[in-house]
């Protein structure tokens, strides 16, 4: 099977991107995108040279990628017998009859959908009134009008396989995004909690912080965001806090492998690939009780809370710190996830899909 995968967009380097990695090398496919991003880390392909002007012009308001990729002819980069797109507007590709074009989803865009009141009720007055409810029914309309392009969807959790069917009345295959079982290494813990992620309200970093402060423990943070500069002027000068922003791999797995457990507060969070990386570090999470983590959260691995509330994250702490958690079965949990599954089910699913087209 001839593959090609699309990709929405690289403009920064978070968990999709590295899911779009592991998928090029899974599938030995090369990866399509429009670049925005100062580095391709990766070595994706920029093909936003190939749109036609108006679609050039239009794509300065991410609004407008549905567009964007209407325009993009796949047999320009191949002859393909499967294009695999991922990214919420690379569902909009216009694949040939003969060419399998199978979604792997990330999650029905959350501003439209579970996170839509949440959102709007945030925002200014004009957008809050206004502007927001008008836009935002156009783009379910237009999300649900190029939806009938995808053959087949893929999702990354249960979690994404309910709201798909939930928004869009679709159904699909989980196959959980991977992470390298070998890299992760357990070490004696040293006196810090770990948040991962990037710094935006939903990922709520400021309540793991002031969970740790209220439970006099140090916390060590990790990522970038619209809230760094917020998070840094605010706490920087606190002797619990250290606020590192973006880090290496190599001190990622390092961090991970000394921490006391990380916490990860994330609202109604897709995957969250960060407690399988905790979890393969032999290190429990302190979760928030929505989303996909607590599928994978329970006692034996950690603690599932309402993270909406630092003191609920300052009482999980003093929980988790009078229990003893065995390093070991935790790592072994998390080896289901490694690379080598994910490659074997990924081709496996493919596989059956395209010998099913075929036969049509």
């Amino acid at each position: 099977m001839k593959i090609g995968i699309f990709k929405s967009s690289y403009d920064v380097h978070g968990g999709a991107e590295v899911l779009t990695y592991y998928l090029s090398k899974a599938l030995n496919s090369k990866v399509y995108t429009f670049i925005t991003a100062e580095k391709n880390e990766f070595g994706f392909i920029d093909i936003s040279k190939d749109l036609p002007l108006i679609a050039k012009i239009l794509r300065r308001k991410r609004e407008f990628d549905y567009l964007s990729w209407s325009c993009i002819d796949v047999r320009d980069y191949g002859d393909f017998d499967i294009v695999v797109s991922i990214g919420e507007t690379a569902r909009a590709l216009i694949t040939p009859d003969d060419i399998v074009h199978v979604h792997y989803l990330l999650t029905p865009m959350r501003r439209l959908y579970d996170v839509w009141h949440h959102n709007r009720k945030m925002k200014s007055f004009f957008k809050r009134e206004i502007l927001l409810p008008l836009l935002s029914e156009f783009y379910r309309v237009w999300g649900k009008a190029i939806d009938c392009r995808v053959d087949y969807y893929l999702s990354i959790s249960p979690v994404v396989q309910r709201r798909l069917w939930k928004y869009l009345k679709r159904e699909s295959k989980v196959i959980y995004p991977p992470i390298e079982f070998k890299k992760y290494k357990f070490k004696e813990s040293d006196d810090f909690y770990l948040f991962i992620g990037r710094l935006e309200d939903l990922k709520r970093p400021e309540e793991a912080i002031l969970g740790c402060i209220k439970a006099n423990r140090r916390i060590v943070v990790i990522g970038t965001g619209s809230l760094e500069k917020y998070l840094r002027e605010k706490y920087s000068k606190h002797p619990l806090v250290e606020i590192k922003g973006f880090v290496s791999e190599e001190e990622k797995i390092d961090l991970l492998s000394r921490c006391k457990a990380v916490i990860y507060p994330c609202l109604a969070e897709d995957f969250g690939i960060v407690p399988i990386e905790a979890f393969a570090s032999g290190k429990p999470v302190i979760a928030d009780n929505t989303g996909f983590p607590p599928y994978v959260v329970n006692e034996d691995r950690g603690i599932v809370t309402d993270c909406s509330k630092p003191e609920n994250i300052a009482k999980a702490i003093e929980f988790l710190e009078r229990k003893e958690y065995n390093p070991d079965k935790i790592r072994e949990f998390a080896k289901q996830f490694d690379f080598e599954n994910f490659k074997k089910k990924l081709r496996e699913q493919l596989k059956i899909w395209y010998e099913k087209w075929i036969m049509l």
